[in-house]
């Protein structure tokens, strides 16, 4: 059995300085640099602005109960999942290599009605490791892939993957744990579908049973179909915006199904920075199975909704990660701005 973790770290969720980095960047001063570098549309999400949502079942496998009392976990439940393509640039084109993104919802009734309400989210995407272990490293990122995305004639888009090369550089030097989400960006191409797609949560979670006993984990989705990447001639046949058609089209034929693994931590693995890869020898657990099954009825609610990784149900903690607690203030500032009137 895994070594547990006897005490529990302050929820970094809860703490008053947690919407502040430690350079004093705000929030909302991190929303304004993704909007300056990813131009989203008004009422678009800041990233992940394209994407559809599905109804879904989650069966668990029974292998994680005596470690957690979160339900949603060790119980049949009703889920949504929201499949993105990363880019705050709504017209994204998805034969593009980048982060795509797939959010699960949990809901403690059927779902069929407006006041189902969410117990616990899932928020993970295609890659391994997070691109930074703090928010600066995270927005320096995402203002040099704007720059390298320049659009306009030959001049304007060679000027911007000039100012990209620097911008990566700088990146590269001053959050030398980047090379890890780069070296990865860099050596994939784009997912041919969201349904052939591994994404992984990225940050560490604590899972705590009866007794109090806590056990850090991470978590992962694995497409039953495999993983498979899209050949770049064929992509060329592909509509810009092909993934959600590809989704729905497979969808008639019957359910899609990930697997939602744990992946358990030992002593030594570090629970605070989500740009370090654990050993892929930790025990990997499979805790149950999420079938996708249709497009939502009610899409337009849930495209509304914030998909949160802080929002945990009782039985399962976040860690000690300062970026995982960043995340939900600049959740919360991105959906006052884009819910506005």
């Amino acid at each position: 059995m895994m070594p547990a973790m006897s005490q529990s770290p302050q929820d970094a969720s809860d703490s008053p300085g947690s919407s502040v980095t430690e350079d004093g960047m705000t929030a909302a001063q991190a929303v304004d640099r993704i909007e300056a570098a990813a131009h989203p549309r008004p009422h678009d999400r800041r990233l992940h602005a394209r994407g559809a949502v599905y109804d879904a079942r989650f069966v668990p496998t029974g292998q994680i109960a005596e470690w957690t009392t979160a339900a949603c976990l060790t119980a049949e439940s009703a889920a949504v999942i929201r499949f993105s393509n990363g880019s705050g640039n709504f017209a994204a084109d998805d034969r593009a290599r980048g982060v795509r993104g797939m959010a699960v919802k949990f809901l403690d009734g059927d779902g069929s009605s407006d006041d189902a309400r969410a117990v616990m989210d899932l928020v993970a995407a295609n890659f391994r490791v997070f691109s930074s272990h703090n928010p600066e490293g995270f927005i320096d990122l995402v203002e040099a892939l704007g720059m390298a995305a320049t659009e306009g004639g030959f001049a304007d888009r060679a000027k911007g993957k000039l100012a990209a090369a620097g911008k990566f550089a700088t990146v590269l030097a001053q959050h030398p744990e980047s090379r890890g989400a780069l070296k990865s960006f860099a050596g994939q191409q784009a997912p041919a579908g969201f349904a052939t797609t591994r994404y992984d949560g990225l940050h560490a979670f604590v899972l705590v049973d009866e007794s109090g006993v806590r056990r850090p984990f991470r978590y992962r989705l694995v497409p039953q179909l495999g993983e498979v990447e899209i050949d770049p001639a064929y992509a060329e046949t592909l509509a810009p915006d092909f993934l959600i058609g590809d989704l729905d089209s497979r969808l008639t034929t019957g359910p899609v199904t990930f697997t939602v693994v744990y992946q358990l931590a030992e002593p030594n693995d570090p629970t605070h920075d989500p740009s370090q890869a654990w050993p892929e020898h930790r025990p990997l657990i499979p805790a149950g199975h999420l079938h996708v099954t249709a497009r939502s009825p009610r899409e337009d609610h849930w495209q509304q909704q914030v998909f949160d990784p802080t929002r945990l149900a009782p039985g399962v903690e976040a860690s000690d990660d300062k970026m995982l607690a960043f995340r939900r203030h600049a959740y919360s500032v991105s959906a006052e701005r884009r819910l506005a009137p």
